[in-house]
């Protein structure tokens, strides 16, 4: 079989990146006059930026780009480039003013390129950083802290930060499933408050005692603007209805992890700056976490298989869900505790009447350090069904366009820490049944993610 100049390339890159696998972390020499040149020319910047970080002043900055190709079945045979500049600020309020315990936050962000699913019809989202091409604000809040236990946040705000949030899967896999669960991401006219439109809300957070973690949320029922993904869209119109959520979270910690009880759950080195947005809320690293929640909406949405007597779908006030997620640290290496395997598993639930997907299921695995001389490497596999709900097959089949129940997709990853500045990420996906089209070939996703800091 011939290969095209794109899979050539493709199959080149992931010879390379493979070949990273066998070399160990740099262990960089004082003596090497490269790095020495190095280390001057980016000195004075970095030192201004910690000297503003010990202000309570945080600049954050990274690029990442997934460059994706559909290899076979799906709609097309295609490859695409589409990215993602994050801009952070955060700023720590007990650290600028005395005697102030509060936070804002700032996050902005610059998206480009092309949505590989256009290519694959997949309905849950072969890359979770894709959307329409723009600049705008995501997130622009404000959160207090109240007697160490309880916080206030309000303004724009990503509800997927905080809740339905499993960490291990959630800052490696490149599939949006592992993100946010399809049938939650999907709900509503357009979504929850989340990537890539925002709405603005008011979340409380209380800690109920050092395990036992429960938060809620309102905020507007339709974020942004539907029709036009563009830009900062903020609307409070009557007939967006009203978003809530409430999530109970345990956490089981690890001992080594409880005597140092202020150790951050993402690390220096390194930092998944995509992902800030997903787990602000964990406080610490934790050997477990169980998390039960429900959410609902105002919101007036079309039935999806009932019809008045004019043709047109009938109006159903509001719509609910839930879903339940556990994540475990199963094994860690006696060397490095950090290094290990960790298990996680997910299923939802959403009203079927006007939700098309009405369930899902997903689950796998991450290894932190898998292979000798890569402690920081990430590896991961994990599989994610979406179902289709029983009236949105019935309206189908009414139409004319019967549907498959399920989508399930199969996702391989290994996430390669080249150095403070660069990871390099290669990714398989397989899809089956795409978009749930019968006769739609199961899709071949081949590709890498590359995520650039710009802090150093």
């Amino acid at each position: 079989m011939r290969l095209s100049p794109t899979r050539m390339i493709l199959t080149t890159l992931y010879g390379l990146f493979l070949l990273i696998l066998l070399i160990p972390l740099p262990a960089y020499s004082e003596e090497s006059q490269a790095m020495e040149h190095l280390e001057k020319m980016i000195e004075k910047p970095k030192a201004a930026r910690k000297s503003l970080k010990d202000e309570g002043i945080l600049l954050e900055a990274t690029n990442t780009m997934d460059i994706l190709s559909n290899v076979s079945g799906g709609i097309r045979q295609k490859t695409t480039l589409t990215g993602d500049l994050d801009l952070l600020l955060t700023l720590d309020l007990k650290k600028l003013i005395p005697n102030w315990r509060g936070t804002v936050f700032l996050y902005g962000l610059g998206l480009y390129g092309d949505d590989p699913s256009k290519n694959v019809g997949d309905i849950q989202g072969v890359s979770n950083i894709a959307a329409p091409n723009t600049w705008k604000l995501l997130e622009a809040w404000y959160q207090h802290n109240l007697f160490e236990r309880l916080s206030l946040l309000a303004g724009l705000y990503d509800v997927t930060s905080e809740f339905d949030v499993i960490v291990s899967a959630s800052t490696l896999f490149v599939n949006s499933s592992f993100g946010t669960g399809a049938e939650f991401g999907a709900s509503g006219k357009n979504g929850p408050s989340t990537f890539p439109s925002t709405s603005l809300g008011v979340r409380a957070q209380g800690i109920l005692t050092d395990s036992l973690m429960v938060r809620a949320v309102l905020a507007d029922g339709i974020p942004g603007d539907p029709n036009d993904a563009h830009g900062t869209q903020i609307h409070l119109r009557k007939d967006d209805g009203v978003f809530s959520s409430m999530e109970l979270a345990y956490y089981q910690y690890r001992i080594e992890d409880l005597l140092e009880p202020k150790k951050e759950i993402v690390k220096e080195s390194p930092r998944r700056l995509t992902f800030r947005r997903i787990g602000r809320s964990a406080p610490i690293e934790y050997k477990a976490k169980f998390a039960y929640g429900f959410w609902g909406y105002t919101t007036s949405l079309d039935h999806l298989n009932k019809v008045n007597s004019s043709g047109e779908p009938v109006k159903q006030n509001g719509t609910y869900g839930m879903y339940g997620l556990a994540e475990y640290d199963v094994y860690h290496e006696k060397e490095d505790t950090d290094q290990g395997l960790t298990l996680f598993g997910r299923a939802g639930m959403a009203d079927p009447n006007v939700n098309r997907i009405s369930q899902y299921y997903g689950g796998g695995f991450v290894y932190k350090g898998l292979f000798p001389g890569r402690n920081i490497d990430g590896t991961g596999m994990g599989v994610a069904v979406a179902v289709n709900s029983h009236d949105y097959k019935q309206s189908q089949r009414r139409a004319g366009q019967p549907v498959e129940s399920t989508e399930i997709t199969l996702e391989l990853t290994h996430s390669i820490f080249v150095n403070q500045n660069l990871i390099i990420q290669p990714d398989f996906q397989y899809v089956i049944n795409p978009g749930t089209v019968p006769g739609r070939n199961n899709a071949v996703v081949l590709g890498v993610r590359l995520e650039v800091n710009l802090n150093n």
